[in-house]
């Protein structure tokens, strides 16, 4: 990259990448700096399935916030599904389908059906099934169900959504480099660059820290409480023998969802004591199994193909962290997002992108404020 950079993007996961696309669109000279690789975390490993494609159907699985950041972020990824495989030259396997959320017991029932009345008027997709007309939308969904919750889904391939924005960004004129960085420079408040691992230092005005789990570690830069941290997901990638599952299901936080490339994902565990260990444990793969043979037990003649897991970022009050930190002008995070990162990815750095460009965002983030938490004073 020949002069310094407008922005460094610290972190290549999704949220770095998709801050690093937003910005090099926008006309914007992009560092983004990676102390391993790509989607190295779980981003790379994500199920990346969203819930409902649908504003009502959304309204009736969410709630308070991620209610409207998630209806604004399905609707980017809808708009992208075309553009950025363009762009990129990278099938990122963007697909809508049927979801389900079972309920196996009359207390499941009576906790999901009465949800329906006012979504009914408006998004006809959102419906409640039982009997046959469940199982002729996913047959393999076990036949001790008393009903369930159907509505329309998307999803994305994980690792290819991320290097398909990479790519994009790179042809655009970002650059990816691998670096740890260890601290920010500043004057007089401005950010005037960051500084790496061994001494190095590189020039800029602007920083978006988009860390992940390891986000606290900013904290000692900043002079600001950051308590994020990691919480351990696993889950399975099942080869599964014809017939595939139609529809994707989900219970008890728990899913089964059949993605573009062929594959099955089964997971996911949340572990919010695993610290930065994300090495799969025999516990978990128990777990996962034990809730994907609920839902579907045709599932037992499926093999397990792989085992992995990834660390989520999860905030001190399960708010995600976006916009500018105080005191340093020019520095901004966006992290937090525990569970939903693939999900809002875009609308999170869609923000702080028009922070950066118009000063503004286009919608309301006083609750996400990194600077909630306050000093460290």
């Amino acid at each position: 990259m020949a002069g310094k950079p407008d922005v460094v993007v610290v972190g290549a996961g999704v949220m770095g990448c998709s801050a690093a696309y937003w910005l090099s669109k926008e006309g914007y000279k992009v560092l983004t700096l990676e102390k391993e690789a790509v989607a190295a975390g779980a981003s790379g490993m994500s199920a990346a399935h969203w819930l409902a494609v649908g504003r009502s159907a959304r309204e009736v699985l969410q709630d308070g916030w991620l209610t409207e950041l998630g209806w604004l972020s399905c609707k980017l990824h809808q708009e992208l599904a075309c553009v950025l495989p363009q762009e990129s030259g990278i099938d990122i396997g963007y697909r809508e389908h049927p979801a389900i959320q079972p309920a196996f017991s009359m207390e499941e029932v009576e906790s999901l059906k009465p949800q329906l009345s006012a979504s009914k008027r408006d998004d006809p997709s959102v419906r409640w099934l039982e009997g046959q007309a469940l199982w002729e939308v996913e047959p393999r969904l076990n036949r001790h169900v008393l009903g369930g919750l159907a509505y329309r889904q998307a999803q994305v391939l994980a690792y290819q959504f991320v290097l398909a924005l990479v790519e994009a960004a790179e042809r655009r004129g970002m650059e990816l480099r691998h670096g740890k960085v260890v601290g920010l420079l500043g004057s007089d408040g401005q950010v005037t660059g960051v500084q790496l691992r061994h001494g190095e230092t590189v020039a800029t005005e602007t920083v978006v820290l988009a860390m992940g789990p390891w986000s606290q570690r900013a904290e000692a830069w900043l002079g600001l409480k950051v308590p994020v941290y990691p919480v351990r997901g696993q889950l399975l990638e099942l080869r599964v023998p014809d017939p595939q599952l139609q529809a994707s299901l989900s219970y008890n936080d728990m899913y089964l969802v059949h993605k573009a490339d062929g594959t099955t994902l089964a997971g996911a565990t949340y572990e919010p004591d695993s610290g930065f260990a994300d090495r799969p444990t025999a516990a978990g793969l128990e777990a996962v199994m034990n809730a994907a043979l609920q839902m579907a037990p045709s599932l037992e003649e499926a093999q397990v193909a792989s085992h992995i897991s990834g660390l989520r970022p999860a905030s001190g009050d399960a708010l995600p962290l976006i916009g500018p930190i105080p005191g340093w002008q020019g520095v901004y995070m966006v992290s937090g997002h525990d569970r939903h990162g693939m999900e809002l990815s875009l609308i999170s750095t869609r923000i702080v992108t028009d922070l950066i460009v118009k000063g503004h965002s286009p919608v309301p983030i006083e609750m996400f404020d990194p600077a909630r938490f306050g000093s460290m004073e």
